[in-house]
Protein backbone atom coordinates (compact mmCIF):
# COMPACT_ATOMS: atom_id res chain seq x y z
CA UNK A 1 0.00 0.00 0.00
CA UNK A 2 3.08 2.16 0.75
CA UNK A 3 4.17 2.91 -2.77
CA UNK A 4 0.64 3.75 -4.07
CA UNK A 5 -0.42 6.20 -0.28
CA UNK A 6 3.32 8.17 -1.93
CA UNK A 7 1.99 8.34 -5.27
CA UNK A 8 -1.19 9.87 -4.45
CA UNK A 9 0.17 11.86 -1.77
CA UNK A 10 2.77 13.41 -3.71
CA UNK A 11 0.10 14.17 -6.44
CA UNK A 12 -1.94 16.19 -4.06
CA UNK A 13 1.21 18.77 -4.82
CA UNK A 14 2.49 20.32 -7.62
CA UNK A 15 5.88 20.68 -6.79
CA UNK A 16 7.00 18.85 -4.12
CA UNK A 17 11.29 19.27 -2.74
CA UNK A 18 12.78 16.82 -0.01
CA UNK A 19 16.24 17.28 1.25
CA UNK A 20 18.72 15.97 3.98
CA UNK A 21 18.02 11.73 3.40
CA UNK A 22 21.76 11.74 3.44
CA UNK A 23 21.72 12.35 7.08
CA UNK A 24 19.01 9.86 8.39
CA UNK A 25 21.56 7.76 10.50
CA UNK A 26 21.91 3.90 9.20
CA UNK A 27 23.62 2.63 12.33
CA UNK A 28 20.60 2.75 14.54
CA UNK A 29 16.99 3.51 15.65
CA UNK A 30 15.15 6.32 14.15
CA UNK A 31 13.01 8.64 15.82
CA UNK A 32 11.20 11.48 12.89
CA UNK A 33 10.56 14.51 15.14
CA UNK A 34 8.37 17.02 12.50
CA UNK A 35 6.86 20.22 13.55
CA UNK A 36 2.98 20.13 12.71
CA UNK A 37 0.67 22.62 10.44
CA UNK A 38 -1.55 20.51 8.31
CA UNK A 39 -2.82 17.83 10.27
CA UNK A 40 -2.37 14.23 8.43
CA UNK A 41 -0.41 15.63 5.74
CA UNK A 42 2.41 16.15 8.00
CA UNK A 43 2.94 12.37 8.72
CA UNK A 44 2.52 11.49 5.40
CA UNK A 45 5.08 13.68 4.42
CA UNK A 46 7.60 12.26 6.73
CA UNK A 47 5.72 8.45 5.18
CA UNK A 48 7.28 9.35 1.97
CA UNK A 49 10.94 10.40 2.92
CA UNK A 50 11.84 6.95 2.00
CA UNK A 51 10.70 3.65 1.01
CA UNK A 52 11.13 2.50 4.81
CA UNK A 53 7.51 1.22 6.93
CA UNK A 54 7.33 3.61 9.56
CA UNK A 55 5.00 3.37 12.66
CA UNK A 56 3.38 6.45 13.54
CA UNK A 57 1.17 7.71 17.31
CA UNK A 58 -1.99 10.11 16.81
CA UNK A 59 -4.21 11.32 19.27
CA UNK A 60 -5.76 8.55 21.51
CA UNK A 61 -9.87 10.05 21.06
CA UNK A 62 -9.38 8.86 16.96
CA UNK A 63 -9.21 5.49 17.88
CA UNK A 64 -12.52 5.14 20.12
CA UNK A 65 -14.19 3.42 17.45
CA UNK A 66 -13.36 -0.60 17.09
CA UNK A 67 -13.57 -0.45 13.31
CA UNK A 68 -11.09 2.62 13.16
CA UNK A 69 -8.92 0.77 15.74
CA UNK A 70 -8.31 -1.74 13.81
CA UNK A 71 -7.80 -0.20 10.25
CA UNK A 72 -5.12 2.15 12.11
CA UNK A 73 -3.33 -0.73 13.77
CA UNK A 74 -2.93 -2.39 10.49
CA UNK A 75 -1.93 1.03 9.47
CA UNK A 76 0.69 0.96 11.96
CA UNK A 77 -0.16 3.35 14.11
CA UNK A 78 -0.69 3.82 17.91
CA UNK A 79 -2.95 5.80 20.18
CA UNK A 80 -1.30 8.32 22.48
CA UNK A 81 -3.17 10.56 25.16
CA UNK A 82 -2.43 13.68 26.07
CA UNK A 83 -2.69 15.60 28.93
CA UNK A 84 -6.38 17.27 27.78
CA UNK A 85 -7.48 13.74 27.59
CA UNK A 86 -6.91 13.87 31.53
CA UNK A 87 -4.24 13.03 33.65
CA UNK A 88 -5.21 9.84 34.69
CA UNK A 89 -5.23 8.73 30.79
CA UNK A 90 -1.36 9.48 30.55
CA UNK A 91 -0.71 6.14 32.17
CA UNK A 92 -1.96 4.19 29.24
CA UNK A 93 0.52 5.91 27.63
CA UNK A 94 3.29 3.83 29.20
CA UNK A 95 2.44 0.62 26.99
CA UNK A 96 2.16 2.43 23.83
CA UNK A 97 6.30 3.70 25.07
CA UNK A 98 7.01 -0.20 25.24
CA UNK A 99 5.29 -0.94 21.95
CA UNK A 100 7.15 1.93 20.16
CA UNK A 101 10.64 1.05 22.31
CA UNK A 102 10.01 -3.05 20.97
CA UNK A 103 9.44 -1.53 17.30
CA UNK A 104 12.67 0.73 17.81
CA UNK A 105 14.70 -2.15 19.00
CA UNK A 106 13.68 -3.92 15.42
CA UNK A 107 15.35 -0.71 13.94
CA UNK A 108 11.69 0.91 12.31
CA UNK A 109 11.48 4.29 11.89
CA UNK A 110 9.53 6.13 14.41
CA UNK A 111 7.32 8.72 13.32
CA UNK A 112 5.85 11.89 16.14
CA UNK A 113 4.79 15.26 15.76
CA UNK A 114 5.99 16.36 18.98
CA UNK A 115 4.17 19.99 19.38
CA UNK A 116 1.50 17.28 20.09
CA UNK A 117 -0.98 19.35 18.03
CA UNK A 118 -1.11 21.21 14.93
CA UNK A 119 -1.44 25.04 14.13
CA UNK A 120 -0.74 26.66 10.68
CA UNK A 121 1.66 29.06 11.21
CA UNK A 122 5.43 29.37 10.12
CA UNK A 123 6.54 27.96 13.42
CA UNK A 124 6.90 25.98 16.67
CA UNK A 125 5.24 25.40 19.31
CA UNK A 126 6.63 23.83 22.92
CA UNK A 127 7.86 20.60 22.23
CA UNK A 128 5.67 17.44 24.61
CA UNK A 129 7.86 15.58 26.86
CA UNK A 130 6.74 12.07 25.52
CA UNK A 131 9.18 11.71 22.38
CA UNK A 132 12.00 12.16 24.96
CA UNK A 133 10.57 9.52 27.30
CA UNK A 134 10.48 6.92 24.53
CA UNK A 135 14.11 8.26 23.62
CA UNK A 136 15.66 7.46 26.90
CA UNK A 137 13.21 4.35 27.74
CA UNK A 138 14.86 2.68 24.33
CA UNK A 139 18.16 4.17 25.11
CA UNK A 140 17.95 2.48 28.57
CA UNK A 141 16.61 -0.73 27.05
CA UNK A 142 19.32 -1.29 24.18
CA UNK A 143 21.50 1.58 24.09
CA UNK A 144 24.36 -0.76 24.62
CA UNK A 145 23.69 -2.28 21.23
CA UNK A 146 22.99 0.31 19.24
CA UNK A 147 22.41 3.93 19.07
CA UNK A 148 19.02 6.00 19.08
CA UNK A 149 19.09 9.00 17.01
CA UNK A 150 15.92 11.84 16.54
CA UNK A 151 15.87 13.18 13.11
CA UNK A 152 14.52 16.69 13.15
CA UNK A 153 12.30 17.21 10.16
CA UNK A 154 11.11 20.66 8.95
CA UNK A 155 7.91 20.79 6.67
CA UNK A 156 7.12 24.17 4.34
CA UNK A 157 3.68 24.29 2.59
CA UNK A 158 2.91 26.56 -0.10
CA UNK A 159 -0.25 27.34 0.97
CA UNK A 160 -1.74 25.50 4.77
CA UNK A 161 -5.47 25.23 3.21
CA UNK A 162 -5.51 24.40 -0.62
CA UNK A 163 -5.12 21.71 -2.37
CA UNK A 164 -2.01 21.36 -5.15
CA UNK A 165 0.18 23.36 -3.20
CA UNK A 166 3.81 22.94 -2.43
CA UNK A 167 5.76 21.23 -0.29
CA UNK A 168 9.22 21.40 1.02
CA UNK A 169 10.37 18.86 3.52
CA UNK A 170 14.35 19.05 4.73
CA UNK A 171 15.73 17.09 7.16
CA UNK A 172 18.10 18.56 10.38
CA UNK A 173 21.02 17.22 11.90
CA UNK A 174 20.79 13.84 14.10
CA UNK A 175 20.79 13.88 18.23
CA UNK A 176 22.22 10.91 19.36
CA UNK A 177 20.72 10.28 22.20
CA UNK A 178 22.86 7.33 23.36
CA UNK A 179 25.67 9.54 22.99
CA UNK A 180 24.21 12.61 24.56
CA UNK A 181 23.32 10.46 27.99
CA UNK A 182 26.65 9.36 27.51
CA UNK A 183 28.10 13.10 27.81
CA UNK A 184 25.49 14.04 30.73
CA UNK A 185 25.73 11.38 33.79
CA UNK A 186 26.48 13.89 36.03
CA UNK A 187 22.22 14.77 34.41
CA UNK A 188 18.87 13.38 36.02
CA UNK A 189 16.30 12.15 33.33
CA UNK A 190 13.82 15.32 34.00
CA UNK A 191 17.29 17.65 33.34
CA UNK A 192 18.04 15.08 30.31
CA UNK A 193 14.43 15.72 29.25
CA UNK A 194 14.83 19.31 29.02
CA UNK A 195 17.93 19.53 27.53
CA UNK A 196 16.83 17.55 24.60
CA UNK A 197 13.85 19.11 23.96
CA UNK A 198 15.21 22.60 23.69
CA UNK A 199 17.90 20.89 21.54
CA UNK A 200 15.33 19.23 19.12
CA UNK A 201 13.48 22.63 19.22
CA UNK A 202 16.34 24.63 17.52
CA UNK A 203 16.96 21.94 15.24
CA UNK A 204 13.62 22.00 13.58
CA UNK A 205 13.56 25.63 13.72
CA UNK A 206 16.81 25.88 11.25
CA UNK A 207 14.38 23.46 9.48
CA UNK A 208 11.37 25.45 8.87
CA UNK A 209 10.54 29.49 8.67
CA UNK A 210 10.14 30.26 12.26
CA UNK A 211 8.32 33.65 13.07
CA UNK A 212 8.12 34.64 16.04
CA UNK A 213 4.16 34.55 17.34
CA UNK A 214 3.85 38.08 18.78
CA UNK A 215 1.96 41.22 17.12
CA UNK A 216 4.19 40.94 14.48
CA UNK A 217 3.33 37.92 13.19
CA UNK A 218 1.38 38.86 9.97
CA UNK A 219 3.54 41.90 8.72
CA UNK A 220 6.90 39.95 8.69
CA UNK A 221 5.16 37.23 6.60
CA UNK A 222 3.91 39.66 4.67
CA UNK A 223 7.24 41.30 4.45
CA UNK A 224 8.90 38.32 3.80
CA UNK A 225 6.37 37.37 1.12
CA UNK A 226 6.89 40.32 -1.17
CA UNK A 227 10.53 41.21 -0.72
CA UNK A 228 11.22 37.19 -1.59
CA UNK A 229 12.31 37.68 -5.67
CA UNK A 230 14.66 40.41 -4.01
CA UNK A 231 16.21 38.05 -2.11
CA UNK A 232 16.47 35.81 -4.24
CA UNK A 233 18.42 38.04 -6.62
CA UNK A 234 20.47 39.75 -3.66
CA UNK A 235 22.02 36.16 -2.43
CA UNK A 236 21.98 35.05 -6.13
CA UNK A 237 19.72 31.84 -5.23
CA UNK A 238 19.10 32.08 -9.48
CA UNK A 239 17.28 28.31 -9.32
CA UNK A 240 13.71 29.15 -8.75
CA UNK A 241 13.30 26.24 -6.80
CA UNK A 242 11.09 25.91 -3.02
CA UNK A 243 14.16 25.35 -1.52
CA UNK A 244 15.66 28.68 -2.37
CA UNK A 245 12.30 30.49 -1.90
CA UNK A 246 12.91 29.32 1.63
CA UNK A 247 16.72 30.44 2.02
CA UNK A 248 15.41 33.76 0.88
CA UNK A 249 12.36 33.78 3.03
CA UNK A 250 15.09 33.03 5.87
CA UNK A 251 16.67 35.66 5.71
CA UNK A 252 14.53 38.55 5.19
CA UNK A 253 13.05 36.92 8.72
CA UNK A 254 16.48 37.06 10.52
CA UNK A 255 17.02 40.57 9.05
CA UNK A 256 13.63 41.59 10.25
CA UNK A 257 14.22 40.18 13.90
CA UNK A 258 17.84 41.89 13.82
CA UNK A 259 16.32 45.50 12.53
CA UNK A 260 13.62 45.24 14.89
CA UNK A 261 16.44 44.84 18.19
CA UNK A 262 18.73 47.95 16.70
CA UNK A 263 16.24 49.90 14.58
CA UNK A 264 13.21 49.21 16.18
CA UNK A 265 10.84 52.33 15.45
CA UNK A 266 11.85 52.48 11.99
CA UNK A 267 11.28 48.61 11.44
CA UNK A 268 8.26 48.67 13.19
CA UNK A 269 6.92 51.33 11.21
CA UNK A 270 7.46 49.60 7.57
CA UNK A 271 6.18 46.37 9.67
CA UNK A 272 2.60 48.72 10.36
CA UNK A 273 2.99 49.31 6.50
CA UNK A 274 3.00 46.05 5.10
CA UNK A 275 0.09 44.80 7.98
CA UNK A 276 -2.24 47.53 6.07
CA UNK A 277 -0.99 46.11 2.79
CA UNK A 278 -1.86 42.82 3.85
CA UNK A 279 -5.47 43.61 5.03
CA UNK A 280 -6.04 45.51 2.52
CA UNK A 281 -4.96 42.44 -0.38
CA UNK A 282 -6.87 40.02 1.49
CA UNK A 283 -9.73 41.85 1.74
CA UNK A 284 -9.93 42.19 -2.10
CA UNK A 285 -9.13 38.65 -3.17
CA UNK A 286 -5.47 39.56 -4.23
CA UNK A 287 -2.94 36.91 -3.91
CA UNK A 288 0.57 37.02 -3.71
CA UNK A 289 1.22 35.41 -6.92
CA UNK A 290 -0.12 38.11 -8.77
CA UNK A 291 1.64 40.90 -6.64
CA UNK A 292 5.37 38.77 -7.33
CA UNK A 293 4.42 39.10 -11.65
CA UNK A 294 7.07 40.71 -13.37
CA UNK A 295 4.90 41.03 -16.36
CA UNK A 296 1.94 40.64 -15.14
CA UNK A 297 -0.37 41.74 -18.45
CA UNK A 298 1.98 38.75 -20.42
CA UNK A 299 1.13 36.26 -18.32
CA UNK A 300 -2.28 37.21 -18.28
CA UNK A 301 -2.76 36.80 -21.95
CA UNK A 302 -0.86 33.48 -21.30
CA UNK A 303 -3.46 32.52 -18.26
CA UNK A 304 -6.17 32.96 -20.93
CA UNK A 305 -4.97 31.25 -23.32
CA UNK A 306 -4.40 28.16 -21.72
CA UNK A 307 -7.92 28.74 -19.70
CA UNK A 308 -9.60 28.86 -23.48
CA UNK A 309 -7.76 25.84 -24.80
CA UNK A 310 -8.20 23.86 -21.04
CA UNK A 311 -11.91 24.74 -20.80
CA UNK A 312 -13.41 21.31 -23.30
CA UNK A 313 -11.26 19.13 -20.77
CA UNK A 314 -12.42 21.06 -17.55
CA UNK A 315 -16.05 20.45 -18.58
CA UNK A 316 -14.92 16.70 -19.20
CA UNK A 317 -13.41 16.75 -16.00
CA UNK A 318 -16.19 18.99 -13.85
CA UNK A 319 -18.58 16.29 -14.60
CA UNK A 320 -16.23 13.10 -14.64
CA UNK A 321 -15.36 14.13 -11.18
CA UNK A 322 -18.84 15.02 -9.83
CA UNK A 323 -19.83 12.93 -7.77
CA UNK A 324 -15.92 12.73 -5.89
CA UNK A 325 -15.53 16.45 -5.70
CA UNK A 326 -18.87 17.38 -4.17
CA UNK A 327 -18.41 14.81 -1.51
CA UNK A 328 -15.02 16.52 -0.61
CA UNK A 329 -16.49 19.95 -0.99
CA UNK A 330 -19.76 18.30 1.44
CA UNK A 331 -17.12 16.95 3.75
CA UNK A 332 -14.95 19.91 4.36
CA UNK A 333 -17.56 22.10 5.12
CA UNK A 334 -18.09 19.37 8.27
CA UNK A 335 -14.87 20.80 9.63
CA UNK A 336 -14.72 23.95 11.01
CA UNK A 337 -10.94 23.74 10.87
CA UNK A 338 -9.75 24.63 7.64
CA UNK A 339 -6.14 22.25 7.96
CA UNK A 340 -8.44 19.33 7.39
CA UNK A 341 -9.32 20.09 4.43
CA UNK A 342 -6.20 19.13 2.12
CA UNK A 343 -6.27 15.91 4.45
CA UNK A 344 -9.80 15.11 3.55
CA UNK A 345 -9.03 15.69 -0.56
CA UNK A 346 -6.50 13.50 -0.26
CA UNK A 347 -8.40 10.59 1.27
CA UNK A 348 -10.87 10.49 -0.80
CA UNK A 349 -9.18 10.94 -4.09
CA UNK A 350 -6.95 8.17 -2.35
CA UNK A 351 -9.73 5.99 -1.65
CA UNK A 352 -12.47 6.87 -4.02
CA UNK A 353 -10.58 7.52 -7.38
CA UNK A 354 -9.59 3.82 -8.05
CA UNK A 355 -12.82 2.46 -7.22
CA UNK A 356 -14.98 5.44 -8.90
CA UNK A 357 -13.15 4.36 -12.14
CA UNK A 358 -13.12 0.89 -12.10
CA UNK A 359 -16.67 0.71 -11.42
CA UNK A 360 -17.73 3.33 -14.44
CA UNK A 361 -14.88 2.03 -16.52
CA UNK A 362 -16.87 -1.84 -16.05
CA UNK A 363 -19.98 -0.49 -17.15
CA UNK A 364 -18.31 1.60 -20.01
CA UNK A 365 -17.41 -1.12 -21.62
CA UNK A 366 -20.46 -3.00 -21.49
CA UNK A 367 -22.67 -0.63 -23.20
CA UNK A 368 -20.53 1.15 -25.54
CA UNK A 369 -17.88 -0.18 -27.67
CA UNK A 370 -14.22 -0.57 -26.16
CA UNK A 371 -12.24 2.32 -27.97
CA UNK A 372 -14.88 4.67 -25.80
CA UNK A 373 -14.33 3.12 -22.46
CA UNK A 374 -10.60 3.14 -23.48
CA UNK A 375 -10.89 6.70 -24.61
CA UNK A 376 -12.65 7.33 -20.96
CA UNK A 377 -9.93 5.52 -18.36
CA UNK A 378 -7.52 7.49 -19.94
CA UNK A 379 -8.74 11.12 -20.07
CA UNK A 380 -10.29 10.54 -16.35
CA UNK A 381 -6.62 9.35 -14.90
CA UNK A 382 -5.68 13.20 -14.74
CA UNK A 383 -8.85 14.96 -14.81
CA UNK A 384 -9.45 15.11 -10.83
CA UNK A 385 -5.73 17.23 -10.38
CA UNK A 386 -6.30 18.86 -13.63
CA UNK A 387 -9.65 20.10 -12.45
CA UNK A 388 -8.19 21.57 -9.24
CA UNK A 389 -4.92 23.04 -10.83
CA UNK A 390 -7.67 24.65 -13.50
CA UNK A 391 -9.73 26.27 -10.28
CA UNK A 392 -6.79 27.33 -9.19
CA UNK A 393 -5.46 29.27 -12.43
CA UNK A 394 -8.82 30.45 -13.01
CA UNK A 395 -8.74 31.92 -8.57
CA UNK A 396 -5.37 33.86 -10.22
CA UNK A 397 -6.56 35.05 -13.65
CA UNK A 398 -9.39 36.81 -11.56
CA UNK A 399 -6.42 38.11 -8.49
CA UNK A 400 -4.20 39.22 -11.39
CA UNK A 401 -7.11 41.67 -12.59
CA UNK A 402 -7.86 42.74 -9.78
CA UNK A 403 -4.46 43.76 -8.92
CA UNK A 404 -4.44 45.60 -11.87
CA UNK A 405 -7.25 47.24 -11.08
CA UNK A 406 -6.09 48.79 -7.82
CA UNK A 407 -3.16 50.73 -8.87
CA UNK A 408 -3.18 52.61 -5.31
CA UNK A 409 -2.43 49.31 -3.92
CA UNK A 410 0.55 48.50 -6.33
CA UNK A 411 1.25 52.06 -5.21
CA UNK A 412 1.55 51.02 -1.47
CA UNK A 413 3.13 47.79 -2.30
CA UNK A 414 6.42 49.38 -4.60
CA UNK A 415 6.52 52.13 -1.51
CA UNK A 416 7.27 49.17 1.14
CA UNK A 417 9.66 47.44 -0.60
CA UNK A 418 11.29 50.55 -1.84
CA UNK A 419 11.12 52.02 2.05
CA UNK A 420 12.43 48.16 3.11
CA UNK A 421 14.96 48.13 0.80
CA UNK A 422 16.53 51.92 1.31
CA UNK A 423 16.41 52.34 5.15
CA UNK A 424 17.67 48.88 6.17
CA UNK A 425 19.06 47.01 3.23
CA UNK A 426 21.54 49.29 1.61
Amino acid sequence: MKTYVDFMFKLAYRRVEYYGNEKIPQDGAIIFAANHTNTLMDALAVLAIDKTAKVFVARADVFKNPVILKILTFLKMLPINRKRDGVGSLSKNEEINDIVVDVLHDKVPFCILPEGTHRTKHGLMALQKGLFRIALQANDTFGSKMPIYIVPVGIEYGHFFRYRSSLLLQIGEPINVTQFVEQHTDMNVPQQINVLRDELSERIKEQILYIPDDANYDAVWELVQLYGKEQQRKLKLRKNSLLNRYLAAKETIKTVGNLLQSKQEETQKVLDMAEDFSRQRHALGIGMDSILKSHIRLDLVRKILFLILGLPYFIFASVATSPITLLSVWLCKKFKDRAFHNTVRYLISLALLPIFLLLTAIILFIALPWVWGLAFVILFMPSFFFLHDYLRLFRLFISDIKWLIHRNLRKQCKKIITFFQNHFLY
